[in-house]
């Protein structure tokens, strides 16, 4: 595609975006209201616009719901994935196992030194905002790897056939200086033109950033006009080429929190609740008005006697004629049920808190505190017959596309050692250790261990049942679902010699044993024989 055709299909599908955009405006408007600015532009170092809010409740509950996933899904303080060879049987080897565990800390260790925690919370609140999160990986010369979380009003996007987000138009602005200190004298005639004048080298240019699949490729070349995917920036008022590059792996990574099949934007619990939200609001407003009107009570007094304007301050004397009959000032009761209104924003303000998975993250951290281990396991179970496709989601079109692309940047530097050769050539799967990804593996552990204690209670009437049971491999398998460091187990051929060793130590007791008691047994013999002499 050449810079114009981009440049066209982009406003395409800005045009065809314009209601979804719209609508997420209204959701950063009541849920977000420092990302309310879609289809609003605002201008630099403006306050929020915090115009028909009267209560904070979604706002709140967004956080709580974007650190929740962030603290049980990728919690930066201890290993939230793990790597694994899609050939279970290779996992057998230990040295393969031993590889893997150096692989997982590599990237963790790379991950940590970054932006990568900073973005991920913001991509969980943008997911549960607007239904879509989009994050960019990108090398960099200082750290390596690069992660930002890309504003959302930027983006247009296409799937392919499998649903997957193939193609990304990324319209953006940056000021003039800016696009010269990144570009320089192939910025463009644009900004060449603004940093001749020094008054407008701070002006706002529009660029375009595009990445699809590349339809011609020179069959055995690898450089960046070769690869899989290519890269073009431009720049938009002149239709411009500025740069052109390719990507082995699709940079941008777009999770959606729920997707319907016919649309390529994601669906979010702030949409759920967007009505509870501006009814809850409303219903505070309405309550401020009922609770001015008790404490500061508009008044009754005669149409006649009194020297007009009337002073309401506390305190103030008012004069009216003496001539004039009537009764005073007084003031108007109202009958307004404001306990009522308490009540109805107490249930509303809840069902947008169970909207935004308040309930479960607060099962979480609420484990071994107020609430019993099976009380909040309940809870969990509840909650994750909605949320676990959300994880399902979010680990296959963000999180596998992210590490991924980060394990192959790493490896492309030199940073991840070789396999073992059992392994070359061989592929590799991702798997995730976070709470929320080990609540959606727990059954899996509850079944066995039920099922353990089934074949345990036939045991007792007959013993031979426990012969269909391979323990080890039962104990393996837990500890692969628990995420435990396989460093912890020992090799299937060091539990073999150890089992060996403590047979011929008990064997070789026994022995011990037994010519200690044919020792004995002789000496009490030798001494009846004496005592038997004696007599």
């Amino acid at each position: 595609m050449n810079i114009k055709d981009i440049i066209k299909k982009q406003q395409q599908l800005a045009s065809s975006d314009a209601n979804i955009k719209s609508y997420f405006q209204d959701l950063a408007k009541f849920c977000l209201p420092r990302k309310a600015h879609i289809t609003n532009k605002k201008a630099k170092g403006s306050p929020l616009s915090l115009t028909d809010i009267y209560d904070s409740t979604a706002i709140r509950a967004l956080k709580i719901m974007a650190a929740g996933f962030h603290s049980n899904l990728t919690n930066p303080s201890s290993k939230w994935f793990g790597m694994q060879a899609q050939d279970l049987s290779l996992m057998d080897d230990h040295a393969n196992k031993i590889w893997f565990k150096t692989v997982e800390d590599k990237m963790f260790a790379a991950l940590n030194a970054t932006n990568f925690d900073t973005t991920l919370q913001e991509f969980y609140i943008d997911a549960g905002n607007f239904g879509t999160g989009i994050v960019m990986t990108e090398e960099d010369s200082k750290d390596k790897i690069r992660y930002s979380l890309i504003p959302i009003e930027q983006v247009s996007m296409e799937e392919d056939t499998a649903g997957r987000v193939n193609r990304v138009y990324r319209k953006f602005s940056y000021t003039a200086q800016q696009a010269f200190d990144l570009w320089g004298d192939k910025a463009g005639e644009a900004v060449a033109k603004a940093m001749a004048k020094e008054e407008d080298q701070q002006k706002m240019i529009d660029f375009i950033h595009y990445v699809g699949p590349r339809a011609v490729r020179e069959a055995g070349k690898k450089d960046n006009l070769n690869m899989e995917f290519e890269s073009m920036w431009g720049e938009i008022s002149m239709q411009e080429k500025i740069a052109e590059g390719g990507f082995i792996e699709m940079p941008y990574a777009v999770g959606r929190f729920w997707k319907d099949a016919t649309d390529v934007w994601g669906y979010s619990p702030a949409m759920d609740v967007l009505p509870d939200v501006k009814m809850l609001n409303q219903i505070k407003r309405t309550m401020i008005r009922a609770a001015q009107k008790i404490v500061d009570p508009p008044v009754s007094m005669p149409s006649k006697g009194y020297e007009m304007p009337l002073n309401m301050n506390p305190a103030a004397v008012n004069y009216r004629d003496p001539k004039q009959d009537g009764s005073g000032i007084e003031p108007i009761m109202t009958k307004g049920n404001v306990p009522l209104g308490f009540e109805l924003a107490e249930k509303v303000a809840e069902d947008i808190e169970k909207g935004f998975f308040v309930p479960l993250f607060q099962a979480f951290s609420q484990l071994n505190k107020q609430m019993t281990v099976p009380e909040v396991q309940r809870r969990i179970a509840e909650n994750m017959v909605l949320l676990g496709p959300v994880i399902g989601r979010f680990t296959q079109e963000l999180l596998e596309n992210i590490l991924i692309r980060t394990f192959n940047i790493l490896n492309r530097n030199g940073e991840i050692p070789q396999p073992p050769e059992s392994l070359a050539g061989k592929g590799y799967e991702i798997t995730y250790l976070g709470e929320l990804a080990k609540a959606q593996r727990s059954s899996e552990i509850t079944n066995i261990q039920r099922f353990i204690g089934d074949v345990g209670s036939i045991a007792q009437a007959v013993p031979e049942v426990l012969d269909n049971v391979d323990i080890d491999k039962t104990i393996r398998i837990i500890g692969d679902v628990r995420g435990i460091n396989p460093e912890i187990l020992r090799t299937e051929e060091m539990v073999k010699y150890t089992r060996e060793t403590r047979a011929k130590a008990q064997q070789d007791q026994m022995m011990l044993d037994q010519v200690g008691q044919g020792a004995k047994v002789a000496k009490d013999a030798a001494s009846a024989d004496k005592d038997m002499r004696i007599e």
